[in-house]
């Protein structure tokens, strides 16, 4: 099990990147990173899923049918998709601090925007552009696999992205409450949504900045630095005879150093430099050929695209079937997205545990018990639409299940990949 409060922090010495996580170190370069990548994705969120709180309103507004905003719903996962494809090489180009903070501080500017918009065509276009900040995943979970070692990565990915998804129910609460707010202060509903979208827009603005300036790419610093780390470690294991070790690499004599401006143990030692190898288009195909692969991805598509779809359209249906007043079906859908505040981490326990017990079956059977059940309650859903008590239970725990099994997926899908060096640290 992976401990979460871990101090001081130790540090493996030949990739220098942190073996354990403490929640409540905000220290450079390690937990700083770790923090910042899941609120950047969590504020990534409150633009990207900005609209869907409003969307009754802004459907009356603009005379927008429920066809049109489907369409706008599908353009704004479609663009996220399409962007999380080119986000990759721009991590490895670039790293993921600049990368995150760029696609903040640009897809601002659409949510923005949202208010100057007048038709249908450009509702649909301007959720495109928007959608673009959903790609900031990327960088995120790139961010922690950078500052972490693999006995902790998965945990720590996990736990950043279950954290930023969370900003779609922190949205669901969020612009209903500005909505209001400005109605209150005596603008229209036509003006009201309108003023309520630069609120994300500046969150996100501010937020990448902040990511910029007060932030590490990797546990050397600046990304350019990654490449001298790698040359002074081939130096050092070349020259170094008598030294000291990890006590993750077994071996038989230790000594560790405390670095007390980021609470942290850092042990010297000579091993095998590490070298991982640059993935190639070959290398994917050659995982592509594992059928479990292929299973995987499919189950991933169905549990994370379920997200999405809710995320999208919770609020509006509440509205829409109970007749609930936006603010209050804004409420009940919040619900859906803040259940990954403990969801996912849940199901990252039962898995380990599982896999403690009866090893590789054990986390195979966790993985397919939750995404059965996943989908049990939601046809349940389905039958629960005559009553709101019944359908908000319901939701709970169908969205308990989804946001449970994306770490339960995270944990299974490095043990299918082991034998690629390229995934393999």
């Amino acid at each position: 099990m992976v401990k979460l409060f871990a101090r001081p922090l130790p540090i493996d010495p030949v990739t220098q990147k942190a073996d354990g996580i403490n929640l409540l170190n905000f220290g450079r370069p390690y937990m700083r990173a770790f923090h910042l990548s899941w609120f950047s994705f969590l504020t990534a969120f409150t633009g990207w899923f900005a609209i869907a709180p409003l969307i009754p309103t802004i459907k009356e507004d603009l005379k927008l049918t429920t066809s049109e905003v489907n369409s706008s719903n599908l353009t704004s996962i479609a663009s996220t998709i399409i962007f999380r494809t080119l986000i990759g090489p721009l991590c490895d180009r670039f790293g993921p601090r600049r990368t995150m903070a760029t696609l903040l501080t640009i897809s601002a500017i659409p949510v923005g925007l949202s208010g100057l918009v007048t038709n249908a065509n450009g509702f649909i276009t301007l959720r495109f552009f928007i959608g673009i900040i959903g790609a900031t995943f990327v960088p995120c979970q790139f961010w922690t696999t950078q500052m972490f070692s693999s006995s902790v990565v998965g945990c720590a990915n996990a736990l950043v992205g279950g954290w930023g998804n969370m900003g779609a129910g922190v949205t669901y609460v969020l612009m209903p409450l500005i909505f209001e707010g400005l109605k209150s202060s005596g603008l229209s509903d036509h003006a009201s949504w309108r003023v309520a979208m630069v609120i994300p827009a500046g969150i996100c603005f501010v937020m990448g900045l902040s990511c910029l300036l007060f932030s590490d790419d990797c546990p050397q610093g600046d990304w350019s630095k990654r490449k001298q780390q790698q040359i002074e470690e081939i130096h050092y294991a070349e020259n170094e005879k008598t030294v000291e070790v990890h006590d993750a690499n077994k071996a038989t004599k230790t000594k560790t150093t405390k670095d007390d401006d980021n609470d942290s143990i850092i042990s010297e030692k000579s091993p095998k430099v590490h070298t991982p190898s640059r993935p190639t288009i070959g290398m994917f195909f050659k995982a592509l050929k594992n059928p479990n692969v292929i299973i995987l991805m499919f189950m991933y598509a169905c549990s994370f695209g379920i997200e999405l779809a809710v995320d999208n359209v919770i609020g509006y249906f509440f509205h829409d079937h109970f007749a609930l007043s936006q603010t209050k079906a804004g409420m009940i859908g919040a619900l859906f997205g803040l259940m990954n505040i403990f969801s996912r981490a849940t199901g990252g326990f039962l898995s380990d545990y599982a896999y403690q017990k009866r090893g590789i079956r054990g986390r195979l059977f966790v993985h397919f018990l939750i995404i059965f059940l996943n989908g049990i309650f939601l046809v349940a859903f389905r039958f629960s639409l005559n009553n709101l008590k019944d359908a908000v239970i319901i939701l709970v725990i169908f969205s308990f299940f989804t946001q449970e099994y994306l770490l339960v997926y995270l944990k299974f899908m490095p043990i299918i990949l082991q034998s690629h060096s390229w995934f393999v640290e």
